[in-house]
C-alpha cells in the first residue's frame, strides 16, 4: 500500500473565481503522486478552486484525511470556512464537505490547525474524461455564506490518502485455447483438430510451424486451471 499526498492547496484566491493550473501526474511508482505544493496560499477574498490529476483507473483510494493550517485576520471567522472535495471513484463523483466548525476552529484572528478523516472519497478510481487513465481531485474552499473576505491564507494543507494499485493483468495462458480459464478436454480437442498444420500461433506453442508432439506436451503440462 502506497501512502500518497494527492494535492496541495494551490494559487491565491482572488475576488473572482479562479481555477488552478493542473498538477502533472506521476506513475504509481512515485511515492508523491502527484507532486504536492507546500507553502502559503493567500486569500484576498473570493473562492479558491484546485484541480489535481489523481491516481490511475482501477486503483483503490482508502484512508482519506485532510490536514489544514489556516491563518486569518478574522474578517471571515475561521469556523465559517468550508472545504469541498471531489474525487472520481466508483464510476461517479464522491464528495465531502467539512467546515471550520467541524475542525474545531474559532472566530477572530489567529492560526487554526485541524485534521479530519473521511471515507466519503474511498473507492475504485474512475478516470476523468479529460485525463484518462488518470482521475482528478478537486477542492473548493470558501465560506458558509460565500467567499472568504479579508486577509487569510492556508499553510501546507493537503488531502492525503492511501492508494492500493490496481492488480497487474493476469499472465497469459496460451494453452487455454477456448478462453474458459481452464486447460482441459476442449483445448485438447482443438489442438488435435489442428494437428500437423501451421496455424501461425496457438496451438503451435513452440512456433516451429507445425502442431505436433511438443505442442501436445506443452498443453498437457498446463492441464487444469490457468494461474
Amino acid at each position: 500500500m502506497l501512502t500518497v499526498t494527492i494535492a496541495g492547496l494551490a494559487l491565491a484566491a482572488i475576488p473572482t473565481t479562479t481555477l488552478a493550473d493542473h498538477i502533472a501526474g506521476h506513475d504509481n511508482c512515485d511515492p508523491t503522486f502527484p507532486v504536492p505544493i507546500p507553502g502559503e496560499e493567500h486569500f484576498t477574498g473570493g473562492v479558491l478552486f484546485v484541480t489535481a490529476i489523481g491516481p490511475l483507473e482501477d486503483d483503490i483510494i482508502t484512508n482519506t484525511s485532510f490536514d489544514i493550517t489556516y491563518v486569518s485576520d478574522g474578517a471571515t471567522p475561521a469556523d465559517e470556512i468550508q472545504l469541498h472535495g471531489t474525487v472520481q471513484v466508483d464510476k461517479g463523483f464522491a464528495e465531502f464537505i467539512v467546515t471550520g466548525e467541524d475542525l474545531g476552529f474559532g472566530s477572530g484572528p489567529g492560526t487554526f490547525k485541524g485534521t479530519f478523516s473521511t471515507d466519503a472519497l474511498n473507492g475504485v478510481v474512475w478516470p476523468s474524461p479529460l485525463f484518462p487513465p488518470h482521475s482528478t481531485v478537486d477542492l473548493q474552499i470558501d465560506a458558509v455564506n460565500g467567499g472568504i473576505g479579508g486577509y487569510a491564507y492556508f499553510v501546507d494543507s493537503f488531502i492525503n490518502f492511501d492508494v492500493i494499485p490496481a492488480p497487474p493483468c493476469a499472465p497469459p495462458c496460451p494453452a487455454d485455447l477456448d478462453g474458459d480459464g481452464i486447460v482441459g478436454i476442449l483445448d485438447l480437442l482443438a489442438l488435435l483438430a489442428a494437428w500437423a498444420t501451421d496455424p501461425g500461433g496457438p496451438p503451435d506453442f513452440d512456433g516451429d510451424g507445425t502442431v505436433g508432439i511438443l505442442d501436445l506436451l506443452t498443453l498437457l503440462a498446463n492441464w487444469g486451471s490457468c494461474p
